[in-house]
């Protein structure tokens, strides 16, 4: 059983527990294979590769029976047995749904079983696992019954194998997991893919604003940075977007402005301060200007990094919405995106 920290969030264990990477047989879905086996193999956890078999995305033909009634393994296409003495007349062969659906699952197997094969040869341990079902419910069951300490999962691609893993899907996930969620957007992968070594990750980059809630995220980013020997960066944007009023009359501005950026520093210090006493490599950076705009900036300029960070939701698998800042992060930045959404 995991211990508590002094905020009674259990302890990380992000690379201390095997890494669920969904995927749904396309390209794009494997792009976050280059930065979760770097993980993998940094913290010597095994990759549990789980392609979901959505059947509302199976396009089941016209003529389909609900189930056979007397199934077999080898046999694929039932065809019904006729007599010898029997007219033979002229039909179609009947498809039964779960011959199809365990020929998908089937399917599913062998393209993960080629990547485990892959993953292996470069020094990973790999295994895999199929299931049928919801994809985002799927997901989150076997994240738990594999004992999972983090789901990785690439923000984009539609297949029968798990309808839109990434877009919907990796929104309910990240939404409704008590796991921490790694994304990545395919297109950054790509540049990833075409060296020889793939993914190269130098950096933890940290938003914070100063607020506990904030901060759940640093159990996670200790263990990352610990485990990886990567070099922190915490940052804090002072938001002067809006005017301060003072009963009718503007506020002393540039003296509002600086005191904010004081404490914000002086914020950042004391955190810094408290990861290098633990032998870490810490910068930290205060930034003016809108959050979002700033800290997606800053992640395309920094190269080889990591951006982690907290989110909320309502609870469930209904319909939520992300926090504007870490949205905008998953969706703009580019980098892979660590999202921890603290258990309330």
């Amino acid at each position: 059983m995991h211990e508590k920290d002094t905020r009674g969030e259990v302890n990380a264990g992000v690379l201390s527990r095997p890494i669920l990477v969904p995927l749904d047989g396309t390209d794009a879905a494997q792009g976050i294979l280059p930065y979760v086996s770097q993980l993998a193999r940094g913290a010597d956890v095994p990759l549990v590769l789980h392609g979901v078999v959505d059947p509302g995305a199976i396009p089941y033909p016209a003529s389909i029976d609900l189930h056979d009634p007397s199934p077999s393994p080898d046999r694929g296409v039932h065809s019904p047995i006729i007599s010898d003495s029997a007219p033979k007349p002229s039909r179609p062969e009947v498809a039964y749904r779960d011959q199809i659906e365990a020929g998908s699952l089937a399917y599913a197997e062998g393209i993960l079983k080629k990547i485990a094969r892959r993953l292996r040869d470069d020094g990973v341990n790999t295994e895999v696992v199929t299931s049928m079902g919801n994809s985002a419910a799927e997901i989150l069951r076997v994240a738990e019954e594999e004992a999972c300490g983090l789901i990785a999962m690439s923000t984009h691609g539609r297949t029968p194998i798990a309808r839109s893993i990434l877009g919907s899907v990796t929104d309910k996930v990240i939404h409704s997991s008590t796991l921490p969620v790694l994304t990545v957007k395919p297109e950054k992968a790509k540049k990833y893919q075409r060296r020889e070594g793939g993914a190269s990750l130098t950096t933890v980059m940290v938003p914070l604003d100063g607020s506990k809630f904030a901060e759940r995220a640093l159990p996670y980013v200790e263990e990352l940075a610990s485990s990886l020997s990567l070099e922190l960066l915490l940052v804090r944007v002072v938001d002067l977007e809006y005017p301060v009023y003072t009963y009718g009359e503007y506020a002393g501005l540039g003296m509002f402005a600086e005191r904010l950026v004081e404490e914000a520093t002086t914020y950042l210090d004391g955190v810094a301060q408290s990861f290098r006493n633990k032998g870490l490599v810490v910068r930290s950076h205060v930034i003016r200007g809108s959050p979002a705009h700033v800290l997606v900036s800053l992640a395309q300029e920094t190269p080889h990094d990591l951006v982690a960070m907290t989110t909320h939701g309502r609870s469930g698998m209904s319909r939520w919405q992300m926090g504007s800042v870490a949205e905008a992060m998953i969706r703009a930045s580019g980098d892979p995106v660590l999202v921890v959404r603290p258990q309330p």
